[in-house]
């Protein structure tokens, strides 16, 4: 790790566990596991490593209080994980309960409990984003998506859907945070039909021949929760093959189902600066695009003259100009702030040992702010083994 005392951000090693096989992780880079106050940082433990997730592996879920003895407080586990993302557990916006996936009676499901009374209820549907009022989350098919894409989804569980290409029954789903209650917003069939539309004829063509399967990943809610955006990827039915011959877009859409847009091909790692805006890599730069009603508009680069390689890229949620990235898919991962104000860049950390760099069980930084923008969390191979870390900032 790289800290001095001229740097604004002190690193601070929140788990330990390394040499006796306990390795702890945060979420993905774009899940809220701080809650709403930035005091409770959500997390989960893990008892191996370098191999596939099996549908008995379990882990353990919990949270530290950053401003109580920073001890790790299991709260419950899980059988529905990945490398890359976890159970995705998160807190419900302005409330002390804590979101995380489970499995049950072979299938996915969701666990919500409240850190208050400590009581556990479970919804028929995982956790996938979260709106920002809290009052519903969107949901996403976890088996279809492990089938297709290692790492990200779930291993085992019903509901896959494989024997269809572009299934009119899954998609994107809406679950009332209260009630249960689901909605199918946007079917992979209609989601698929819209994007063909919307293909050059070459591709449209190698789409019919070779029979694409179709999926969903990286759903994502704008701050209003209004619209979402979600990664629509094709790929050929035979799955033996590199995930890398995968191909897809960013889709935008209401949250009551209504105007479907293309954000753009070929995106990743896609966030919304606010209501209209988003930026993600493409190719080489991350761009900032308007949620147009047209669909995706170009505006600009950002970090034009730093940033030549994909990265995990979020903005401070107190200043929209003020970013944060990592540089990933490396054995020693820098951190970096910077300020698009007067497009000012600064190193503020570098973890090491992240070997593999690549695959389905690499580590990832995977940087996440807090809500009131004084930390930072990663996670990191430092130490040999994969553990929390918080960067706080200096007084």
């Amino acid at each position: 790790m790289m800290d001095n005392k001229d740097n604004k951000w002190e690193i601070i090693k929140l788990t330990e566990g390394s040499e006796s096989g306990d390795y702890h992780s945060h979420a993905y880079y774009d899940i809220p596991v701080f809650d709403s106050q930035s005091r409770l940082l959500a997390g989960h433990r893990v008892s191996f490593k370098e191999r596939s997730p099996k549908p008995s592996d379990k882990i353990d879920i919990g949270y530290i209080d950053l401003q109580g003895d920073r001890s790790w407080k299991k709260v419950g586990e899980s059988t529905a994980w990945s490398w890359q993302q976890g159970a995705m557990s998160q807190w419900l916006p302005q409330t002390k309960t804590l979101i995380w996936n489970d499995r049950q009676d072979n299938r996915f499901v969701s666990r919500h409990y409240c850190a208050e009374s400590g009581e556990t209820k479970t919804f028929p549907h995982p956790v996938y984003a979260v709106a920002p009022d809290g009052k519903f989350f969107l949901s996403l098919n976890m088996a279809r998506l492990n089938y297709v894409r290692p790492g990200y989804g779930y291993a085992g569980g019903a509901g896959h859907l494989m024997d269809s290409l572009k299934p009119k029954e899954d998609g994107v789903w809406k679950i009332d945070a209260e009630t249960g209650e689901q909605k199918l917003l946007l079917s992979l069939h209609d989601a698929a039909k819209f994007l063909l539309s919307r293909l050059p004829a070459r591709l449209r063509i190698s789409n019919i021949i070779r029979r694409y399967v179709f999926w969903f990943n990286h759903v994502k809610m704008s701050p209003d929760g209004k619209r979402f955006t979600v990664k629509l990827r094709f790929r050929a039915r035979d799955l033996s093959r590199s995930w890398n011959d995968s191909m897809g877009c960013s889709l935008t859409c209401g949250t009551d189902g209504q105007d479907l847009r293309l954000l753009e091909h070929a995106t990743s790692h896609v966030i919304w600066l606010d209501n209209k805006r988003l930026y993600f890599w493409r190719r080489d730069a991350v761009y900032l695009y308007e949620d147009a009603p047209g669909g995706g508009k170009k505006l600009n680069k950002i970090a034009p003259d730093l940033i030549n390689h994909n990265v995990h890229m979020r903005h401070f949620p107190d200043n929209p100009e003020h970013f944060i990235f990592d540089t990933p898919y490396r054995e020693t991962i820098d951190l970096f702030t910077y300020d698009a104000a007067d497009a000012e860049q600064t190193k503020i950390a570098t973890f090491h040992n992240h070997n593999p760099k690549h695959g389905e069980y690499r580590c990832d930084l995977h940087p996440c702010p807090s809500p009131d923008g004084k930390y930072i969390v990663v996670t990191s191979m430092d130490d040999g083994g994969r553990q929390i870390y918080l960067l706080k900032k200096r007084a």
